[in-house]
């Protein structure tokens, strides 16, 4: 059975933990270690409380400190990035825009030169914007093989207006267009370009 303790000495307190132990795994039990943890509550309770309650704080301050610091640093880090992406993307605009006015002032042209010219050039950027869209292929005859319709409603424009182009690449010339044609050409290079937001 566990004898009274004496002392606050730890090897005491110790000693009793071990004999309150055994007394449970031989089926017998005690109300001296409640007692004595009950008296040790009344002597150092308000202390023990009192540092519970000062430790809860500092750890709490502690958090909020490491989740402002790591805020700040992923702010930063996002603020760093940012006006990188934003950059490439106004080059990346602003060439597609240059490229589309090339486009416009052909066909705006009186000459039949500029609006076949107009039609071949509207053509390279429907091969880069395919490319940006991840179709391969050897030429765009290919890329517009393995396009999925559900994915790209004006695909039937987009090859409508490649075999146009395809005539002005053979024929040169020689290949007879009107205004009106080159125009409704160029209407079908912008119906595909407008759908993928490419100008």
């Amino acid at each position: 059975m566990i004898e009274p303790l004496r002392s606050y000495d730890p090897v005491d307190i110790l000693n009793l933990i071990y004999e309150f132990i055994l007394d449970l795994m031989r089926g017998q039990s005690s109300s001296y270690l409640s007692s004595y943890f009950l008296d040790l509550y009344q002597r150092y309770g308000h202390i023990l409380i009192l540092s519970s309650l000062f430790l809860s704080l500092a750890l709490i301050v502690f958090i909020a400190y490491v989740i402002y610091r790591v805020h700040g640093i992923y702010s930063k880090q996002r603020k760093s990035l940012k006006p990188v992406k934003r950059e490439e993307e106004k080059k990346e605009e602003a060439v597609k825009n240059e490229k589309w006015k090339i486009i416009t002032d052909h066909i705006e042209s009186e000459n039949a030169n500029d609006w076949r010219l107009a039609i071949l050039e509207a053509d390279i950027v429907l091969g880069e914007m395919l490319d940006k869209l991840g179709y391969r292929g050897e030429g765009i005859g290919e890329q517009l093989k393995s396009v999925d319709k559900s994915d790209f409603t004006a695909i039937d424009d987009a090859w409508e207006a490649h075999k146009i182009r395809n005539s002005i690449a053979h024929e040169g010339a020689s290949f007879l267009i009107t205004e009106r044609e080159a125009k409704r050409v160029i209407g079908l290079y912008k119906k595909v370009f407008e759908e993928h937001e490419y100008i």
